[in-house]
């Protein structure tokens, strides 16, 4: 009987797991499989290729029971700590997807890539990912089970794209520049 119950859990994560892969591929998240070591001190690594289609995720997710690392193709991950992930969250509502690994009490912010400098995330304690990170569900010895706070389906799937007013004005102003420089006429 604990075979089998065993063997009916063990079946009943990987089609989770394949479910949500599907989703992300399917909403233009690539993905990849992660493996998860148990052992103290180990760190999860990537063991596949990126992933792409929900077909792909199908054969990949098919019976494995890989964990899913979301890869930071159309955005970056703005990783703080507590004391400036609350806040930020607070500010932020529902505009950009977040997660949190309670262990740690760190956010995580979905960004549209160049949308951060990470020197200054850094001088704040964070960090900023831009190759891929554990998905929400996903349980870390370091982090525990990492958690959505904003879905991405809450975004329509979009990585917050950050326009403060000053961003907008010299933004405009930096691309003026760059076209004269192109085109080398001075009209905007």
């Amino acid at each position: 009987m604990g075979k089998l119950i065993e063997e009916w859990t063990r079946r009943a994560r990987a089609r989770r797991l394949r479910e949500r892969a599907v989703r992300y591929t399917e909403n233009s998240w690539p993905v990849a499989p992660l493996a998860v070591p148990q052992e103290a001190g180990s760190a999860p690594e990537l063991v596949g290729e990126v992933v792409r289609t929900g077909a792909e995720a199908q054969v990949v997710w098919g019976e494995n029971g890989w964990d899913i690392a979301l890869i930071a193709q159309h955005f970056e991950v703005m990783e703080l700590p507590p004391e400036f992930g609350a806040l930020l969250n607070h500010q932020l509502k529902q505009s950009c997807p977040t997660a949190m690994a309670p262990a740690r009490r760190h956010w995580l912010f979905f960004l549209e890539a160049g949308s951060v400098a990470a020197e200054r995330i850094a001088m704040v304690g964070g960090v900023l990912h831009r190759d891929w990170v554990p998905a929400p569900g996903t349980r870390l010895e370091s982090t525990g089970r990492i958690r959505w706070l904003v879905q991405p389906y809450q975004t329509r799937w979009q990585p917050l794209r950050r326009q403060d007013p000053i961003d907008t004005v010299l933004g405009s102003f930096s691309d003026w520049c760059q076209r004269t420089a192109i085109t080398g006429s001075g009209s905007p």
